[in-house]
């Protein structure tokens, strides 16, 4: 058959044929281009057409899902990010102005060295695998300073995962910070922060919590190869431990590292008299800063609980993902109404303080069950997260343990009891909606909704392991910066504030002044 004038790259098209691909799409110069792509004398009419159409559609469902849940968790990464602000807002207004460069200095360095060491060590260890696509139930084992992550997104070490985990690893190296805060040496301070190594005697280039010890514990609980991960094949106890935003991970890993260091910093000078009474004129100066602080962390709550989610693509995904956005906001308000309350009971005074203090309880107490726990258990979690946060900061204050900003209350208490509360309220239903059906698995829901009891032990197991692994690096460090006398400042620049004494930066009014002599009056 000869070619059409004009049409074809090889291939053979009658005017029978290209008068028949014209019937079906009515246009001649479509049709030229499908006979020129197709072989329609081989292929038929019909066949060229809806080849032609298809690939004409633009891209395929999976890649529009794919997108839209690439979008998604980048986005819910930005949002956890921002919540280094609030961080850092929350820290500033607690503490005294002349420790407000300090406290700023060490919560950006968080970010900026943990970056490096999340890139470097972090991912790997947390969710690294091998070339055959393997890594062990205790740690990863590839992909570090992102060697083996392709464009295939696909891939549990891919770029938008990178990033939304790097963001949480920063949030859980930056909850320390405000424990120690006003008397911390700054070297001391780093070296919890960064990992000594032979490459550098001084700094090193990796941070230990974020490069270590946050990244293990992420791999044990959020792969499918870990030990204690509802997503693995053969899950601890038939069910695994869910901890569906980082309750464990990020709350309790940061509140135990934050018990061990306010333990061995002793506390701020003046905090408590020699009687063991309490200042309490060593708490919240800056209460704007706090307000503000809680806001920013509350809105980037919204990528740390409906991000955790993973995708929103689809009715189930989408369903996962609002039902985490609307717990969590219930159990902040709730969890804000009820500090408030019980505060003012106790103390007979509206403490506006006690209400952020109320807000981040609930969050935080809320996050590890927030996506399998109906709405209303969020409002009752917040509630208990309140009780909790007030008996366990009451108790730090009883044994004189000094937490700038109850960090060790709120993180490890709340997340503690949030994480058990999984165990009893997580609804069959919603737990199929996110961790599926696994043959092996048992009944992994909450004890009070017919689950058998399995998950609430895999979250003991999980919570009490996940403890001793940041005590096993923690309580030697901070002992051994102790006895060598470098944990501290000197008295005399705590007592001058360390903006003064660090960086020759006067922001307060807090240091002693000689009076103006008076002014004789001559009459």
């Amino acid at each position: 058959m000869p070619l059409v004038p004009g049409v074809g790259e090889g291939f053979e098209c009658s005017v029978a044929d290209l008068t028949g691909v014209r019937e079906l799409v009515g246009d001649y110069r479509t049709a030229e281009v499908i006979c020129s792509r197709f072989d329609v004398a081989k292929e038929g009419v019909q066949t060229a057409v809806i080849k032609y159409l298809a690939k004409s559609a633009g891209p395929s469902i999976l890649e529009t899902n794919h997108s839209m849940n690439t979008e998604f968790l980048l986005f819910s990464g930005f949002l956890v990010f921002l919540m280094q602000a609030g961080f850092a807002m929350l820290c500033a207004g607690h503490i005294r102005v002349k420790n407000n460069m300090n406290i700023l200095l060490k919560n950006l360095l968080d970010c900026a060295v943990g970056t490096m060491a999340w890139f470097l060590l972090g991912n790997g260890f947390a969710f690294g695998e091998n070339s055959k696509g393997y890594a062990n139930p205790f740690i990863g084992v590839g992909d570090f300073a992102l060697s083996n992550t392709t464009t295939n997104t696909r891939s549990d070490s891919s770029w938008h995962l990178f990033f939304f985990h790097w963001a949480f690893s920063a949030a859980a190296a930056t909850i320390v910070a405000g424990a120690v805060a006003e008397r911390v040496a700054f070297e001391c301070y780093m070296g919890y922060t960064c990992l000594m190594t032979s490459f550098c005697a001084t700094w090193g280039y990796t941070c230990l919590m974020t490069s270590f010890v946050y990244p293990v514990a992420v791999h044990w609980v959020w792969t499918k190869w870990g030990w204690l991960s509802p997503f693995n094949a053969t899950p601890l106890f038939g069910s695994g431990a869910i901890d569906f935003a980082g309750g464990i991970l990020v709350h309790c890993v940061g509140g135990t590292a934050s018990l061990i260091g306010a333990y061995f910093c002793g506390p701020r000078i003046g905090r408590f008299g020699v009687n063991g009474e309490v200042n309490r004129d060593y708490r919240e100066t800056n209460g704007n800063l706090v307000v503000l602080g809680t806001f920013l962390l509350w809105f980037g709550w919204y990528g740390f609980n409906p991000g955790s989610a993973g995708s929103i693509a689809g009715y189930t995904s989408a369903a996962v993902v609002s039902r985490a956005a609307v717990a969590t906001t219930l159990a902040a308000g709730t969890g804000g109404v009820a500090c408030l309350i019980i505060s003012f009971i106790i103390n007979r005074r509206w403490d506006v303080m006690q209400l952020c203090n109320g807000v981040l309880c609930g969050l935080v107490a809320v996050t590890p069950g927030c996506g399998v726990i109906d709405p209303w258990a969020g409002m009752l979690v917040a509630i208990l997260g309140a009780l909790v946060f007030l008996g366990a900061d009451a108790l730090m204050l009883k044994v004189q343990l000094d937490d700038v900003v109850a960090a060790v209350p709120m993180h490890l208490g709340c997340g503690a009891m949030g994480t058990l509360f999984v165990g009893l309220f997580a609804r069959e239903e919603f737990v199929k909606d996110f961790y599926g059906v696994n043959p092996s698995a048992g009944r992994r829901w909450g004890a009070f909704f017919g689950g058998d009891g399995k998950l609430l032990a895999a979250q003991i197991v999980a919570l009490l392991v996940v403890m001793l692994w940041v005590a096993l690096f923690f309580l030697p460090y901070f002992w051994a910066m102790r006895r060598a006398g470098l944990i501290r400042v000197p008295m005399e620049q705590e007592l001058a504030g360390l903006d003064a004494s660090k960086y020759g930066v006067i922001t307060t009014n807090e240091l002693p002044t000689m009076p103006k002599p008076r002014q004789k009056v001559y009459m």
